[in-house]
């Protein structure tokens, strides 16, 4: 994957739209031409100020760290009535480079059959497709242990689509997975998922985190994933499997608030190849929130608790962690402020985790 030098591709992008804009009519302020040839802008970011005990360099004090954790640009649209593009840059938090995190072009026919082709998430469990950027819990859930390329993405084709009424949704696709090392003879990473909502649909292929309130959510889904020669090493190479089963509900209740739960139960497979970058394993995660009908301020409380537990059978360490906090909606989940209190634990003698975080979440577009 090339890096993306910063200001050369930021000033090409300025250029591109005020091309854009100033081919469009006086009023195309949306970067529309017409119903079929649109352009939509979003951003996101999430930066973070959190303290851990005996986190400091001394061992003994606590840490104090300020976080640009997320930094995103976000463009999709469609060039026609049946073709879709979308195209995202990311700041990689790994190298602080700019790098392109989506970037794919779809046909999209009806409810039933679509196909996307390009980089983007593959099917996967609910959290996943909830994206890092948006997750159900405080931080993206640890348990969350399937292999991809940068922000959970790979490069690959799904062809995905719904029943009529939106209910039951299908996602298979083939990706490119691991290359190269245990996979010598160049063999796809296949994925695919099926969801059901029995109360509203949730249109499309991602799902949102949550919606507020604005929606009644019941809704089961499971995912897989196989690659042959997908773990280990080239001496020693074996199967990857993946397979997960989810849940959410969300209900706004009499006087206005909002009730939600979620949870999600993970199954990983390395061939018992001892590979510490696809472990084996189990775990899951189930968290439970309200949100209070009033306003305070500019915006609604949330308070909330999340518990995960991930047991590596490649390493032989459990680990567990609970949240507790709230978040402050300023415009629902999509701006919000989060405060929370995690402790994090493991077995084999390791040291327990705990400390307080506040993070600051937006995620708009224009």
């Amino acid at each position: 994957m090339k890096n993306l030098s910063l200001q050369p591709r930021w000033t090409t992008l300025a250029v591109m739209a005020a091309l854009w804009t100033t081919s469009l009519p006086s009023q195309a302020a949306t970067f529309q031409r017409d119903e079929n040839q649109f352009i939509n802008i979003g951003t996101a970011f999430r930066a973070s100020f959190s303290s851990i005990e005996d986190g400091a360099p001394n061992g003994k004090s606590r840490s104090k760290d300020f976080e640009l954790e997320e930094a995103r640009l976000y463009t999709n649209g469609k060039v026609h009535e049946y073709v879709s593009f979308e195209l995202n840059v990311a700041r990689n938090s790994a190298d602080n480079k700019v790098e392109i995190l989506d970037g794919h072009v779809g046909l999209e026919l009806n409810h039933y059959v679509n196909v996307w082709l390009g980089r983007f998430l593959p099917p996967a469990s609910r959290a996943s497709a909830s994206a890092p950027a948006y997750p159900p819990t405080f931080d993206f859930p640890l348990v969350e242990q399937a292999p991809n390329r940068f922000g959970g993405r790979d490069d690959g084709a799904t062809l995905w689509g719904a029943t009529a009424d939106q209910k039951l949704k299908y996602q298979v696709g083939a990706f490119k997975g691991r290359e190269g090392g245990s996979n010598q003879s160049d063999n796809l990473s296949y994925a695919g998922r099926l969801q059901y909502n029995f109360w509203d649909a949730e249109p499309g292929f991602y799902n949102l985190a949550s919606y507020d309130g604005a929606k009644s959510i019941l809704s089961v889904g499971g995912s897989y994933r196989f690659q042959k020669d997908g773990a280990g090493t080239l001496v020693n190479p074996g199967d990857y499997r993946y397979w997960n089963l989810d849940g959410r509900l969300e209900k706004a209740v009499a006087g206005g608030g909002v009730v939600g739960a979620e949870a999600s139960y993970y199954d990983y497979n390395n061939d018992d190849t001892a590979d510490i970058t696809a472990p084996q394993g189990k775990g899951y995660f189930v968290l439970g929130s309200y949100t209070f009908p009033q306003k305070v301020g500019i915006g609604k409380i949330q308070p909330k608790v999340v518990y995960q537990d991930f047991d590596n059978e490649t390493t032989n360490i459990n680990t567990k962690r609970y949240d507790l906090g709230a978040s402050y909606l300023i415009n629902g989940s999509n701006v919000r402020i989060d405060t929370f209190y995690f402790k994090q634990s493991q077995d084999q003698g390791l040291a327990d985790i705990n400390g307080v975080k506040v993070l600051f979440h937006v995620a708009h577009f224009f």
